[in-house]
């Protein structure tokens, strides 16, 4: 018990250490000038610049930063921002498949052991596990289309499941794009109406509705599904 309790003292004190010391350079290198509009801009036509570079180090970034456990979320974002409704959402897409599929194959292949080991402490990870043996490829639409369990989760419990890999990067890319389209055609319509309160609340209530039309459409269908049974 008392090793325990050590162990967690420290963990509290490490994540206490490593605050303290961002809010330091936050604070030193004023660093809250990265995420200013004008910095954002400024940075998104200097990888627009680039061209087809810019564009493969997007694709990298993205799907690297995302197997490491980062949201997907600011990158989508970044990408709508930088390219435009129709190329964001391609690049996007493609980055977010490409980074679900690297976890689908380090989990299944190279690093299954250790993977299912920590994900065996996560109650999601068994939620889907069984789900896959019950529902097979639509528990996959399920948990793409309604944000409840993080994605890289998914993308690496998915690969210690018995689902084959052309299921789930098919399925995973049909529930990827519309998402993703969703997020950026909102964010790029923003942008420009934000001076007109009036649009601005029309359209995030529009958008909105679509999110969650979308979320739960799986959630109902499945539910449906299981009442039948």
């Amino acid at each position: 018990m008392k090793k325990a309790g050590m162990s967690r003292f420290i963990k509290i004190a490490l994540v206490l250490i490593i605050a303290l010391l961002l809010i330091f350079l936050i604070i030193k290198y004023k660093l809250w000038h990265l995420v200013e509009i004008q910095y954002l801009r400024k940075f998104s036509n200097d990888i627009k610049s680039l061209g087809i570079i810019g564009v493969l180090a997007y694709i990298l970034i993205f799907s690297i930063a995302t197997l490491f456990f980062m949201p997907s979320l600011p990158f989508i974002l970044f990408g709508g921002i930088t390219y435009g409704n129709v190329k964001g959402t391609i690049y996007s897409s493609i980055a977010d498949l490409l980074s679900a599929s690297l976890a689908f194959f380090i989990a299944r292949y190279l690093m299954r052991n250790t993977i299912e080991k920590a994900l065996k402490r996560k109650m999601n990870y068994y939620e889907i596990i069984n789900g896959v043996k019950k529902e097979g490829w639509r528990i996959l639409v399920v948990t793409r289309m309604v944000p409840i369990i993080p994605r890289w989760l998914q993308n690496y419990a998915y690969g210690l499941t018995t689902i084959s890999f052309k299921i789930y990067a098919l399925v995973s890319f049909i529930c990827i794009v519309p998402v993703t389209a969703i997020w950026i055609i909102t964010v790029n319509t923003v942008g420009k109406v934000q001076h007109d309160t009036r649009k601005l609340l029309i359209y995030l209530g529009i958008a909105s509705i679509v999110f969650v039309t979308i979320s739960y459409i799986p959630k109902l269908l499945y539910k449906k599904k299981l009442l039948k049974k």
